[in-house]
């Protein structure tokens, strides 16, 4: 395996962080879609998943 000099560990670690906030705005995304999607649900007797958005709810507790 080859030996990371400090500048490569810094720069794998402010790619982590970008990817990170990216990941963050995916998920913000995701969570805006499904807020605003009429919802046509495929249930199972444990839960119910949207086929449009894939938004999930648990039905069992």
């Amino acid at each position: 395996m080859a030996h990371l000099s400090i500048d490569n560990i810094q720069e794998l670690q402010k790619e982590i962080a970008e990817l990170k906030e990216k990941i963050l705005k995916l998920e913000q995304q995701i969570a805006h879609i499904q807020k605003n999607c009429q919802h046509s649900f495929f249930e199972t007797p444990f839960m119910r998943k949207c086929v449009k958005c894939h938004y999930i709810e648990i039905l069992y507790y």
